[in-house]
């Protein structure tokens, strides 16, 4: 039975005791009916509360009756539902008349609207017309059908297939995105096994028993393919079966491998592990990863950069790198798995997963640019370097100065400023195709006596410098510029004019040697100004001799001299 038929019987035993008894008696029996039911109850008179009971007072949010008496009935009914209350109100003209029911929104005292559904009998209080109205909340029912509604639309309206299913596999429910995707009506589907409506087997239990999805293929009524989703789940009656098209999807990602796998450039995705997930054909090729060996090898090659410096030392995976740099691009050599053949890419990178840095993988692409940077590494080095001899030039002995400084510690340890005597008298007796003969011997012999850390440039017509690595003793200084002007004293032997040998080429040199320590002050400029400065005290002492000077910070002053 339900609340609205319990309601109705206990009205009409009301109404009963009502007329069978006298008015005093029948609100003793009236009380002992409704006292303490579990239905809200009221008696209004002239539009006001004349009794409410306890169920009453608890659904009112009230502490007592008392908050009720006496109070009109409609300060307590939603504006909404006011005229319905009292246009039910007059449709009750005689004694015994009850209404059918109505749904209504109140306000009990805490504040909260609530739907109650409602059944109102005629009858008399104290010897005056009255109402006594019974209620009960219906709030849940209509948060309930407020959710079937809902999903009815969303089962009518999404995109994906949804299919009920018996026990057996007939279909019992065929909503409207399962007619476009598989192209049969509702009527065309229901009560078919449902292997038949999509084209393809299709069992509910075996889904749930793999985990309740797959991905499978399912056939259109026209018979063209479709990819799909299908997840699963049992009902009471059965399953209900969700199936999303993915063919577009699929289409795409084809499409997709289909343009990446004929990209010239390569494209590798590395794992947040490290691990290599997919390379294209074009990076096999451009790293020269032999058939056979695991591509992973591809992510350990070593690394280098635009110098030729080898960016780690131990083969280590490069995706640290990649997620900690603030870059995101440059230039790099890496050496070929095949030959070894060292090969430069233009390479950018990027996390697929920018809010998850650390659980991120990687993106890498990059282009062979072997040929325009050895372009660029031509241009450079013509720019910085000397034509004739090779030699680093002024401007990149500069630079080296300038980057050592900079750098601090001990890179630099002195700077000689080298002047080659009777240099000119090679070019009057020669010319000057036989004195950039001599520039070139000169060169070679210094290069080949410095230390391998050192560095010798060609600053001028036959001026060099050369840039002593630290630490470095300034005797040990003047003993490396003696060793440099007894390798440039031997004979120079030039070609003859075809019927023999022109006698030898001697010269000489006179060095000045500048010491730079740790924390100095002096730029790079004024640094090679005080070794030239020392060379010419070298040479006013004489061909074949050098002149140390190590002042402090800046401050420069003969210390000692060597004649040869």
């Amino acid at each position: 039975m339900t609340t609205r038929d319990q309601v109705g019987q206990l009205l009409r035993a009301v109404v009963a005791a009502s007329a069978a008894r006298g008015q005093a008696e029948a609100e003793r029996e009236f009380r002992r009916i409704v006292d303490d039911s579990p239905v809200a109850i009221c008696v209004h008179a002239d539009g006001r509360f004349r009794y409410v009971n306890d169920t009453m007072v608890r659904e009112m949010a009230a502490e007592s009756a008392d908050q009720l008496l006496g109070h009109r009935i409609i300060d307590f009914v939603a504006p909404q539902s006011v005229p319905t209350v009292l246009g039910r109100i007059a449709a009750r003209p005689r004694d015994g008349d009850i209404s059918p029911p109505v749904e209504m929104v109140i306000l009990p005292l805490d504040g909260t609207a609530r739907a109650v559904e409602a059944v109102a009998v005629r009858a008399q209080w104290r010897g005056r017309p009255a109402h006594q109205v019974a209620f009960w909340d219906v709030t849940a029912h209509k948060t309930a059908e407020a959710n079937l509604r809902f999903q009815a639309a969303l089962v009518t309206h999404v995109s994906d297939a949804i299919i009920a299913t018996t026990l057996t596999g007939a279909v019992t429910s065929w909503n409207p995105a399962a007619e476009a995707i598989y192209g049969r009506s509702a009527v065309q589907a229901l009560g078919r096994p449902v292997r038949e409506a999509v084209g393809a087997a299709l069992d509910p239990a075996v889904i749930i028993a793999a985990g309740g999805v797959v991905h499978t293929s399912h056939r259109a009524a026209d018979g063209s393919p479709l990819a799909v989703r299908v997840s699963a789940s049992r009902m009471d009656a059965g399953y209900v079966v969700v199936c999303a098209d993915q063919t577009a999807l699929r289409r795409a990602e084809q499409h997709f491998q289909t343009v990446v796998a004929s990209l010239e450039e390569g494209v590798i995705v590395i794992s947040s592990e490290g691990m290599v997930e997919s390379v294209n054909p074009a990076v096999l090729r451009i790293l020269g990863v032999p058939t056979g060996v695991d591509v992973a090898e591809a992510a350990t090659v070593p690394i280098y950069d635009r110098d030729g410096r080898l960016l780690f030392t131990d083969r280590r995976p490069v995706l640290p790198t990649l997620k900690t740099s603030p870059r995101r691009g440059g230039v790099y050599g890496v050496d070929r798995l095949d030959d070894g053949r060292r090969v430069w890419l233009s390479v950018t990178w990027s996390l697929l997963d920018p809010a998850d840095p650390d659980g991120s993988s990687v993106l890498v692409s990059f282009a062979d640019v072997t040929e325009q940077h050895t372009r660029y590494q031509r241009l450079v080095h013509r720019a910085t370097h000397d034509h004739v001899t090779g030699l680093p030039n002024r401007a990149h002995i500069l630079d080296l100065v300038t980057d050592a400084l900079e750098t601090g510690g001990h890179r630099l340890g002195a700077v000689l400023f080298i002047d080659l005597d009777k240099f000119k008298r090679v070019n009057d007796a020669f010319g000057h195709h036989a004195g950039d003969a001599v520039l070139r011997v000169a060169a070679e012999r210094l290069r080949k006596t410095l230390r391998p850390d050192d560095v010798i440039g060609r600053v001028g017509g036959d001026e060099f410098v050369a840039l002593l690595a630290g630490p470095i003793e300034p005797a040990e200084a003047d003993v490396v510029a003696v060793r440099l002007q007894g390798a440039l004293s031997q004979p120079i032997f030039l070609g003859g004019d075809g019927d023999g040998t022109r006698d030898p080429s001697c010269i000489s040199a006179s060095i000045g040697v500048v010491s730079v320590r740790p924390g100095e002050q002096r730029a790079a400029a004024e640094i090679l100004h005080d070794a030239d400065l020392a060379m010419y005290r070298a040479k006013a002492q004489g061909r074949v001799a050098s002149h140390l000077t190590m002042g402090a910070l800046g401050q420069h002053g003969p210390v000692g001299s060597r004649r040869g």
